[in-house]
C-alpha cells in the first residue's frame, strides 16, 4: 500500500514538473515575440556583445604583454610574477563577464515582472526563474570562464581549465534527478583554480627567467624535488606574488609545532526550498585548514573554503550563473610557536564573506602554526551563503561562533 501511495505522489510530482516545464517553454516563446520584452533586452544585449569583444582584445593584449608562448603543449612565462599577473587578469575578466550577465539578467527579470510580460499562470518565483532561463539559454548565452577559455584558444593550448570544464559538463549533463558523486574538480594536483587556465593537462608550465630566490630553491631542492613539484606547491598555496616572494626570499623554513589539520568536503547538499522554491538547486563545498608544508617543515597555516552552486534543468544540471555563492569564516586559535592566542588580543578573527556568481573561494595563509587546545573555547567556523542568505554553518574545529 505504501509503495502504491508513493507511486501516486511521484506521478503527481512528475506531472506537475512537466506542466511547469511546458508553461516555461510557452513563456520563452511569448517573450521571443514580444516587442516590449525585446526592446528592454536590446541595449543590454548590445553592451554584453561589446564586453565580449573587449575580452578578446584584452586577452590578446595580455598574451602579447607577458610574452607568453606555447611550446610543445606547455606555456612559457618569463617568471613567477608574470604567471601571477596573467592569472589575476584572467580571473578579473572572467568575473566581470559573469557579474555583468548575472546583474543584467536579474534587472531584466524584475523589469519583465513589473511590466507583467507574458505571465498568465506562473507564480512570481517560477516566473522569475523561467525568465532567467530564457535570458541565459536563448538570448545572452554566456560562456563558462569566457576569458580563460579564449586564452587557451588563442594559444592553441589544452589547459587544466578546459579539462575541468569538460569533466564538469559531462558530470552535470548526464546526471539524473540527483547530482551523484563528487564534484570532479576536487583533489587535483593543484587545487587552486586560480592557476588552472595557465597549466597544461600535466599541471605544468615553464619559466624562462625565474626569480633568483626560486632558482636558489630549485638548486637546493634539486635532489629531492623537481621544478614542477615546487611550482605546484607554490600554486596550491599562494595566489599573490607578494606572498610567494616573501616566502622565497625570507626562506621561511623552520620546524615549529604543526598546525591543526581538518577538512570537510560535502558530496551533495540541497539548497532549501525556502531559498529556492521553484527550482531545485544543489551545492558542493569543501572547507579545510592545514599547515603549508615543504620538506617536512611547517611555515604557514592555510584556511580555505569553496562553494559551488548548481541548478536543475529539464535534462541534467547546470552551473547556477545568476545566483551568488558566498563563503566566510571566523576563528580563534592558539599560536603554537609563540604560545600565545591568535589573534593576540584574544578576539576572534573574522573574514568577511566573498560573494561571487556561481562559485566563491577563500584561500588565505596566516604566518603562524595555528592549533586548537580547547575545543570549548577555540574554533574555526565557516558560513556558506546563497544570494547573501545564510545557507549552512560548518563547525570545522571546535564549536564556537563569531555571532
Amino acid at each position: 500500500m505504501k509503495k502504491f501511495i508513493s507511486a501516486i505522489i511521484l506521478s503527481i510530482l512528475l506531472f506537475g514538473a512537466r506542466a511547469q516545464d511546458q508553461r516555461a517553454a510557452d513563456l520563452h516563446h511569448c517573450l521571443a515575440s514580444n516587442p516590449v520584452a525585446q526592446d528592454l533586452i536590446k541595449p543590454y544585449l548590445e553592451k554584453f556583445l561589446v564586453r565580449d569583444a573587449q575580452i578578446e582584445t584584452d586577452v590578446q593584449s595580455l598574451i602579447k604583454a607577458e610574452h607568453i608562448q606555447n611550446q610543445g603543449g606547455v606555456l612559457y612565462f618569463t617568471d613567477l610574477a608574470a604567471v601571477v599577473r596573467t592569472a589575476e587578469s584572467l580571473q578579473q575578466l572572467d568575473q566581470r563577464y559573469d557579474e555583468f550577465f548575472a546583474t543584467t539578467a536579474n534587472v531584466l527579470a524584475s523589469r519583465f515582472a513589473a511590466e507583467g510580460l507574458c505571465n498568465e499562470s506562473l507564480l512570481p518565483d517560477a516566473y522569475r526563474e523561467a525568465v532567467l532561463d530564457y535570458l541565459e539559454l536563448e538570448v545572452f548565452r554566456p560562456q563558462d570562464d569566457r576569458a580563460s577559455v579564449f586564452f587557451a584558444k588563442l594559444l592553441e593550448f589544452e589547459s587544466v581549465r578546459l579539462m575541468m570544464n569538460t569533466l564538469e559538463k559531462e558530470w552535470l549533463t548526464t546526471a539524473g534527478d540527483e547530482l551523484a558523486g563528487d564534484y570532479p574538480g576536487f583533489d587535483q594536483p593543484v587545487n587552486e583554480e586560480f592557476y588552472w587556465p595557465l597549466l597544461n593537462r600535466d599541471f605544468d608550465l615553464r619559466l624562462t627567467d625565474p626569480e633568483p630566490a626560486l632558482q636558489q630553491m630549485v638548486a637546493a631542492q634539486r635532489e629531492k624535488q623537481k621544478l614542477k613539484e615546487i611550482l605546484q606547491f607554490i600554486f596550491d598555496n599562494w595566489a599573490d606574488i607578494k606572498g610567494i616572494l616573501d616566502w622565497l626570499n625570507n626562506n621561511l623554513f623552520y620546524d615549529c609545532k604543526p598546525s591543526v589539520t581538518a577538512r570537510i568536503r560535502k558530496e551533495k547538499e540541497n539548497v532549501p526550498g525556502t531559498l529556492s522554491p521553484s527550482v531545485r538547486r544543489e551545492y558542493r563545498y569543501a572547507v579545510s585548514q592545514n599547515g603549508v608544508l615543504m620538506d617536512g617543515k611547517s611555515t604557514l597555516t592555510r584556511i580555505k573554503g569553496s562553494l559551488k552552486l548548481f541548478k536543475k534543468r529539464p535534462i541534467g544540471w547546470a552551473r547556477d550563473k545568476v545566483s551568488l555563492a558566498g563563503v566566510n569564516y571566523c576563528t580563534l586559535q592558539w599560536n603554537a610557536c609563540e604560545q600565545i592566542p591568535w589573534p593576540a588580543n584574544g578576539a576572534p578573527f573574522f573574514q568577511a564573506a566573498n560573494h561571487q556568481t556561481f562559485k566563491s573561494i577563500i584561500n588565505q595563509q596566516h604566518p603562524y602554526a595555528l592549533a586548537i587546545r580547547d575545543v570549548n573555547y577555540e574554533f574555526l567556523t565557516f558560513k556558506l551563503f546563497f544570494n547573501q542568505q545564510l545557507l549552512k554553518t560548518i563547525y570545522l574545529l571546535g564549536s564556537g561562533d563569531c555571532e
